[in-house]
Protein backbone atom coordinates (compact mmCIF):
# COMPACT_ATOMS: atom_id res chain seq x y z
CA UNK A 1 0.00 0.00 0.00
CA UNK A 2 2.84 2.37 0.90
CA UNK A 3 4.50 1.81 -2.48
CA UNK A 4 1.22 2.43 -4.28
CA UNK A 5 0.75 5.76 -2.55
CA UNK A 6 4.36 6.74 -3.24
CA UNK A 7 3.91 5.92 -6.92
CA UNK A 8 0.62 7.81 -7.01
CA UNK A 9 2.27 10.83 -5.37
CA UNK A 10 5.11 10.76 -7.88
CA UNK A 11 2.63 10.58 -10.76
CA UNK A 12 0.78 13.57 -9.36
CA UNK A 13 4.04 15.48 -8.97
CA UNK A 14 5.02 14.82 -12.58
CA UNK A 15 1.57 15.39 -14.12
CA UNK A 16 2.12 19.12 -14.49
CA UNK A 17 5.53 20.40 -15.42
CA UNK A 18 5.46 23.83 -13.80
CA UNK A 19 3.14 23.58 -10.80
CA UNK A 20 1.96 21.07 -8.26
CA UNK A 21 -0.53 20.98 -5.42
CA UNK A 22 1.19 18.35 -3.29
CA UNK A 23 4.52 17.23 -1.96
CA UNK A 24 5.69 13.96 -0.45
CA UNK A 25 8.55 13.75 2.01
CA UNK A 26 9.91 12.91 5.43
CA UNK A 27 9.45 15.20 8.42
CA UNK A 28 12.92 16.45 9.37
CA UNK A 29 11.88 18.71 12.26
CA UNK A 30 8.81 20.06 14.02
CA UNK A 31 8.48 23.68 15.11
CA UNK A 32 5.71 25.60 16.94
CA UNK A 33 3.45 26.09 13.90
CA UNK A 34 5.13 24.22 11.05
CA UNK A 35 6.99 21.12 10.02
CA UNK A 36 10.10 20.95 7.87
CA UNK A 37 10.14 18.23 5.25
CA UNK A 38 12.77 17.15 2.76
CA UNK A 39 11.71 18.57 -0.63
CA UNK A 40 14.77 18.36 -2.89
CA UNK A 41 12.88 16.37 -5.54
CA UNK A 42 10.19 19.07 -5.74
CA UNK A 43 12.72 21.87 -6.17
CA UNK A 44 14.66 19.97 -8.82
CA UNK A 45 11.43 19.12 -10.67
CA UNK A 46 10.06 22.65 -10.73
CA UNK A 47 13.45 24.20 -11.44
CA UNK A 48 14.33 21.50 -13.99
CA UNK A 49 17.66 21.26 -12.21
CA UNK A 50 20.02 18.34 -11.76
CA UNK A 51 21.86 19.76 -8.74
CA UNK A 52 22.44 17.60 -5.69
CA UNK A 53 21.68 20.28 -3.11
CA UNK A 54 19.39 19.18 -0.27
CA UNK A 55 16.34 21.37 0.26
CA UNK A 56 13.92 21.56 3.17
CA UNK A 57 10.44 23.06 2.88
CA UNK A 58 8.64 24.64 5.82
CA UNK A 59 5.01 23.52 5.82
CA UNK A 60 2.85 25.95 7.81
CA UNK A 61 0.04 24.29 9.76
CA UNK A 62 -3.05 26.26 10.76
CA UNK A 63 -6.20 25.42 12.68
CA UNK A 64 -7.83 24.65 9.32
CA UNK A 65 -5.18 22.12 8.28
CA UNK A 66 -6.58 18.58 8.29
CA UNK A 67 -4.08 16.01 9.59
CA UNK A 68 -4.92 12.34 9.12
CA UNK A 69 -3.49 8.87 8.68
CA UNK A 70 -3.61 7.11 5.35
CA UNK A 71 -6.62 5.18 6.73
CA UNK A 72 -8.43 8.49 7.27
CA UNK A 73 -8.16 8.66 11.08
CA UNK A 74 -7.76 12.21 12.39
CA UNK A 75 -4.48 13.19 14.05
CA UNK A 76 -3.41 16.25 15.99
CA UNK A 77 -0.32 18.36 15.37
CA UNK A 78 1.16 16.93 18.56
CA UNK A 79 0.94 13.40 17.14
CA UNK A 80 3.29 14.22 14.26
CA UNK A 81 6.83 12.92 14.70
CA UNK A 82 10.18 13.37 13.03
CA UNK A 83 10.86 10.76 10.34
CA UNK A 84 7.12 10.34 9.59
CA UNK A 85 6.55 10.16 5.86
CA UNK A 86 3.84 12.59 4.83
CA UNK A 87 1.95 13.74 1.78
CA UNK A 88 1.02 17.41 1.97
CA UNK A 89 -1.72 18.99 -0.13
CA UNK A 90 -1.20 22.75 -0.37
CA UNK A 91 -3.80 25.52 -0.18
CA UNK A 92 -2.31 27.04 -3.34
CA UNK A 93 -0.32 25.37 -6.11
CA UNK A 94 3.45 25.47 -5.85
CA UNK A 95 5.09 27.04 -8.90
CA UNK A 96 8.67 27.66 -9.88
CA UNK A 97 8.35 31.31 -8.86
CA UNK A 98 7.15 30.26 -5.39
CA UNK A 99 10.13 27.93 -5.03
CA UNK A 100 12.50 30.64 -6.22
CA UNK A 101 11.16 33.15 -3.67
CA UNK A 102 10.78 30.94 -0.60
CA UNK A 103 10.42 27.36 0.54
CA UNK A 104 7.50 27.96 2.91
CA UNK A 105 4.05 26.73 2.01
CA UNK A 106 0.65 26.55 3.74
CA UNK A 107 -0.85 23.07 4.15
CA UNK A 108 -4.50 22.32 3.53
CA UNK A 109 -4.22 18.61 4.31
CA UNK A 110 -1.47 16.32 5.61
CA UNK A 111 -1.61 12.56 5.32
CA UNK A 112 0.76 10.60 7.58
CA UNK A 113 1.92 7.20 6.37
CA UNK A 114 2.04 4.78 9.27
CA UNK A 115 4.54 1.93 9.02
CA UNK A 116 3.05 -1.41 10.02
Amino acid sequence: MKQFILILSLILLTACSNETHSIYGEIKSIEADHINIECSDLVRKLDKSKDDIGYSCAIKITDETMIKTQAGDALTFEELAENNEVSVYMEEPITLSAVSERLTFKAKEITVFVNK
